[in-house]
């Protein structure tokens, strides 16, 4: 019974951390398009038709002017300015909040993107188990940073020291170890493959 609430428990909680964020992203989005909606109404006032396919020729106009403004962004992004004002803003707040790093490496390898956040994927022996974790830095010769996501919410975890000789490095995409946490160890089979046996490091 305490297995079952435990996992019910902390199922809910693994949901809420990912429902969250998309509904805020929602939300602000919505609020962006009012806003332009507003601006905007003065211009759409000035064409003849109302409506297209049911949606208001002024919401039609704000989402255009707000994907312009991201188009622009996008474009404003590559100047070496604009890397360097991210850098600061990565450095002096971004940083400072917990699991970013890990998540900003996961996103730019989920997008294609080469990224200098991504993080080894290791086997930790720990108390005669292995745990999926990821190497976040290396103290000295002996001892390396480790950190071990908890499920099924994998932002949610604990920070080891281990000695070098009791990690493993696998040949794996960060994406795929936080699957395995978040299904709970379904499908890890599939996903460690071949890994196990020939991982070293």
């Amino acid at each position: 019974m305490k297995n079952i609430t435990s996992f019910i428990k902390t199922t809910l909680i693994g949901g809420l951390f990912f429902v969250i964020p998309i509904v805020l992203v929602l939300l602000i989005i919505g609020k962006i398009l009012e806003i332009f909606r507003k601006l905007v109404a003065p211009i759409a006032n000035l064409i003849p038709l109302e409506t297209i396919g049911g949606i208001t020729i002024s919401r039609i106009i704000a989402l255009l002017v707000l994907l312009l403004i991201c188009f622009m962004a996008g474009l404003f992004s590559k100047s070496t300015k604009a890397s360097q004002f991210r850098k600061w803003i990565e450095d002096k707040i971004l940083s400072h909040i917990p699991g970013y790093t890990l998540l900003k490496g996961m996103t730019e390898s989920a997008a294609g993107r080469d990224s200098e956040d991504l993080k080894d994927v290791v086997l930790v022996d720990i108390e005669e188990v292995w745990q999926i974790g990821f190497l976040m830095d290396e103290i000295d010769d002996e001892l390396s940073a480790v950190y071990i996501p908890g499920a099924p919410n994998p932002m949610s975890g604990d920070v080891f020291f281990v000695k070098k000789e009791r990690l493993k490095k696998l040949d794996l995409p960060e994406l795929s170890a936080m699957k395995i946490y978040k299904k709970l160890g379904s499908d890890a089979k599939k996903i460690l493959k071949g890994q196990i046996n020939k991982s070293s490091f």
